[in-house]
């Protein structure tokens, strides 16, 4: 756990340090599924055309998380990362709050495939 820690800390750090978006690669993420509701797929290239820099999200949001060493699980997946959250205006919901992005809401169930992929 210590190991994986510091090299998510050294990531961050290089990040910071590298200055823009377009410097780093572009892709997809794909996260697990929990339930029924199907896996998680967030296009890094969607974000980064629309203007969205690597530190718009990794400094001031994800980063917010209280204790970041007990939030990552030993396969580098948030634990703490709740959809209850995202509807409380946490991580992606902090964008995605139907002002800045499409809403992650509970009223907005026809916004839910947008991330979740069965």
């Amino acid at each position: 756990m210590k190991t994986k820690f510091s090299v998510l800390l050294v990531t961050i750090m290089l990040i910071i340090f590298m200055g823009t978006a377009s410097a780093l690669p572009v892709g997809v993420l794909e996260f697990p599924a929990v339930g029924n509701e199907g896996h998680v797929v967030f296009n890094r290239a969607k974000h980064t055309e629309l203007g969205i820099k690597c530190m718009d999200c990794h400094g001031k949001i994800f980063m917010s998380i209280p204790d970041a060493k007990e939030a990552f699980e030993s396969n580098g997946h948030l634990t703490q990362f709740k959809m209850d959250d995202m509807f409380a205006g946490k991580y992606c919901g902090a964008c995605h709050n139907g002002t800045k992005a499409f809403a992650a809401s509970k009223d907005k169930p026809e916004n839910c495939e947008k991330c979740h992929q069965k």
